[in-house]
């Protein structure tokens, strides 16, 4: 009898050990093929790259996830997440003008350039450090769900997660606008109901102080969101206020003499630029019919710079798209229209904002899949210019 309650003791102390150990999990997934990529802003040379490509059609990537069960119902969690590989369109930036945005063709204007020399076709690795897409501790206990640290933010969650491509390649307004789609160095709090319905909240607070300067905001604000998924629907809502700025450093200017040195003393100047305000609000919607699934998605920025009512850093651009999945034996097929506006200068002029996008995506197996792609954007950034931008390509993506 001892000799069995001693050995039940000593089963029940290595369950618990066990219990208390975190597990880790190590997945991935990596996208090459072949395609091609050009923009060109009318009156200047087009710009191409082709060749073998990451991420045409989704996101090469690797992380590391963690989960530990502290007891009382309550886990805790990491999630590391890199990038492998560079986004063809990334490989394109545009000189500052009226509209710009800085994130790939969306909102762009001034004179088209590229940095193929960091993240030109046939780059392998690009990932400067690690953690770069997702960089999150997390507590949930069972609806409810607490994260801190680098991750998708809540409008980036409505804005990915509508598109009838599914894909990174160029041609959704929303899915490829750099705004929309922004990841958020935040904590977030979410609580999921039983009867489908999702609310995620969020707040920002990262600001750079230095004596004697303007206080920076570096994307200091907040995030709502509402989901609801109930049998073939699924819609999503999602907004959000940042405030960001920049400062001239200045230069030294001379306050007096250093009687120990004999030389003027230094003060640094500090000069607030920019203190620009962003409003995003993203929709989204889905409803699988079987035979096929439709799409919708409406998206709206709208950037104001309170130290300059006429900069070139106000603009608001808003865009809607539409699309549907057809799938047919091990394979389905999706095409996606979208259609906006993008007012820039204050409000001196709106332009037109089109794109589309189609393809092809087959099933090899369960985690490995062909896909061929295609997309086309264009934007006019002015009463006499336009940006366009256009792609294609064909791959493999294997999911591990």
């Amino acid at each position: 009898m001892k000799k069995s309650l001693i050995a039940l003791a000593a089963l029940a102390s290595v369950a618990g050990v066990a219990q208390a150990q975190s597990t880790a999990t190590i997945y991935g997934t990596l996208d090459v093929g072949y395609g091609s990529f050009d923009v060109q802003k009318s009156g200047s040379a087009k710009s191409t790259q082709k060749g073998l490509m990451y991420n045409t059609n989704d996101s090469s990537r690797w992380g590391i996830t963690t989960t530990e069960d502290i007891g009382g119902g309550v886990k805790a969690g990491v999630q590391i997440e890199s990038w492998i590989g560079g986004l063809p369109r990334n490989n394109f930036s545009y000189s500052a003008g009226a509209g710009a945005s800085g994130a790939g063709v969306a909102g762009t204007s001034g004179a088209v350039t590229n940095n193929f020399a960091q993240q030109g076709a046939g780059q392998s690795i690009d990932a400067t450090s690690l953690g770069n897409r997702l960089l999150f501790v997390q507590l949930s206990s069972g609806a409810h769900t607490v994260r801190l640290g680098q991750q998708s933010s809540l409008v980036r969650d409505a804005a990915v997660s509508f598109q009838a491509d599914g894909s990174n390649v160029v041609g959704n307004l929303i899915g490829n606008d750099g705004s929309m789609t922004h990841r958020a160095v935040a904590a977030t709090y979410m609580y999921s109901a039983a009867n489908g319905l999702t609310a995620a909240a969020a707040v920002a607070n990262n600001t750079r102080q230095t004596d004697g300067m303007a206080t920076l905001n570096t994307g200091n604000g907040y995030y709502a969101a509402l989901r609801y998924t109930a049998g073939p629907l699924d819609a999503m809502a999602a907004y959000s206020s940042n405030k960001s700025g920049s400062y001239d450093t200045g230069v030294g200017v001379t306050t007096g003499s250093n009687s120990q040195l004999g030389n003027p003393t230094q003060a640094m100047q500090s000069t607030l630029l920019k203190d620009v305000t962003t409003k995003i609000t993203v929709l989204g919607a889905s409803y699988d019919l079987t035979v096929a699934k439709l799409y919708a998605q409406y998206g709206k920025v709208d950037a104001t710079d309170a130290l300059n009512a006429t900069s070139s850093g106000n603009n608001e651009r808003h865009a809607y798209s539409v699309g549907a999945r057809v799938p047919f034996g091990k394979a389905w097929a999706f095409a996606q229209l979208s259609e906006g506006k993008s007012r820039n200068s204050g409000g001196s002029y709106e332009g037109n904002w089109t794109g589309a996008s189609y393809g092809v995506r087959y099933e090899l197996s369960k985690r490995t899949y062909a896909y061929a792609v295609a997309g086309e954007s264009k934007q006019d950034t002015s009463a006499t210019a336009n940006t366009k931008a256009n792609q294609y390509g064909a791959g493999l993506v294997h999911n591990f």
